[in-house]
């Protein structure tokens, strides 16, 4: 029960994702796919401006979108989730699809059906060095925005699980 949140929490925390860890093909894996949660409108506690709508599709993937207040439909973007052993604790690493073809990739924990999540940033200095120490390739996109490029799974997962270890969690999320 409490790992639907994941997913709606996830679906969030991806909207702002930038300077992150990226790749050009999927890293995670379409049939390891969490598929958990009841479709819903999810919202960290007394931020109503903060929901969203999510819906488990045919192919496990999850739409997540953005949900407002008048009833109207926004965003939305295309979740997976895996099961990873994340910071030396059990916890999940989503991609999301971006629209040129590549993926972003964050991490989340559930606790007492509170979803916790985290996007590294790659302007991070320890965020990138996480990257980097674990396979990652450190990208400047025009000098704006700085991306951690992966190109294999176990790269990925083992730099997203260093830098589950020292990152800054957000409020979580619950279904409203």
């Amino acid at each position: 029960m409490k790992r639907w949140l994941l997913v709606a929490a996830a679906g969030l925390a991806t909207l702002t994702l930038c300077g992150c860890y990226v790749s050009d093909s999927l890293l995670l894996n379409p049939d390891a796919a969490a598929h958990p949660i009841d479709d819903g409108v999810y919202e960290r506690p007394g931020q109503h401006e903060d929901r969203a709508q999510v819906s488990l599709r045919p192919d496990g993937w999850y739409d997540v979108s953005n949900f407002n207040p008048n009833g109207s439909i926004g965003d939305t973007q295309r979740i997976l989730m895996n099961e990873a052993d994340v910071g030396g604790r059990p916890g999940y690493v989503f991609a999301e699809a971006e629209e040129d073809g590549g993926y972003q990739y964050g991490v989340a924990f559930v606790e007492q059906g509170r979803v916790y999540l985290a996007t590294p940033d790659c302007n991070d200095p320890e965020d990138r060095e996480d990257a980097i120490d674990h396979g990652g390739e450190a990208q400047d996109d025009q000098g704006m925005t700085h991306t951690c490029l992966f190109r294999s799974r176990a790269a990925l997962v083992a730099a997203l699980s260093a830098f589950a270890g020292h990152a800054v969690f957000g409020e979580p999320y619950q279904r409203h």
